[in-house]
């Protein structure tokens, strides 16, 4: 167990805006060094531009989908590269795409999934070890109240995916255990 993020190792997937963006500015400005991901180099680079010298921690960016093992496994190894391990995984990479049920497509409901679903188990899977390495693995899955608490018209493919994640953490955080990962999730809601 740790009490202090200063000078830790932290993975923010989904970084580089939005409540990603917002996650990786408190282990900043706490010391942590971060790197974010996601697919916009745009949207890295000024993420990285705003979070820069904000406290005693560093922050950097690699490109990557969440949806493909190999870049799930590029993440952890440049994680490890750069930060010589990883302490905790912030896997926050989802999408909401609005449409509504009745005019929703097969390809809809395997964008959502293949993000919000596949892309935190690949996440998980690809930094189990450098997490198990360090003793202290924390993992923190962004859900949200939008499916496992209430539904959302139009996000009825993103609600199954928020609650498909719960179903996960619980398994994965009794399978991670003997290793020292704990794992857990938050459940934003928007208002």
């Amino acid at each position: 167990m740790f009490t202090s993020v200063a000078g830790r190792s932290v993975v923010v997937t989904g970084g580089t805006r939005g409540i990603g963006k917002g996650i990786a500015r408190v282990f900043v400005r706490a010391g942590a060094n971060v790197l974010l991901t996601g697919r916009d180099k745009d949207a890295a680079e000024a993420a990285v531009d705003e979070l820069a010298g904000l406290g005693g921690g560093s922050v950097g960016y690699v490109l990557g989908d969440v949806a493909t093992a190999e870049a799930c496994r590029g993440i952890a190894a440049d994680a490890v590269s750069r930060h010589g391990g990883i302490d905790v995984l912030c896997a926050n990479a989802g999408i909401f795409p609005d449409v509504r049920l009745r005019d929703m497509t097969e390809a809809d409901m395997d964008r959502v999934y293949a993000t919000n679903v596949r892309g935190t188990i690949l996440a998980v899977q690809a930094c189990i070890p450098a997490l198990s390495a360090s003793g202290h693995g924390r993992v923190v899955l962004t859900s949200s109240i939008t499916g496992p608490i209430t539904g959302f018209p139009g996000w009825a493919h993103y609600g199954a995916s928020k609650a498909a994640q719960l179903g996960f953490m619980r398994t994965a955080a009794i399978e991670l255990a003997p290793m020292g990962i704990t794992v857990n999730a938050v459940l934003p809601a928007t208002w």
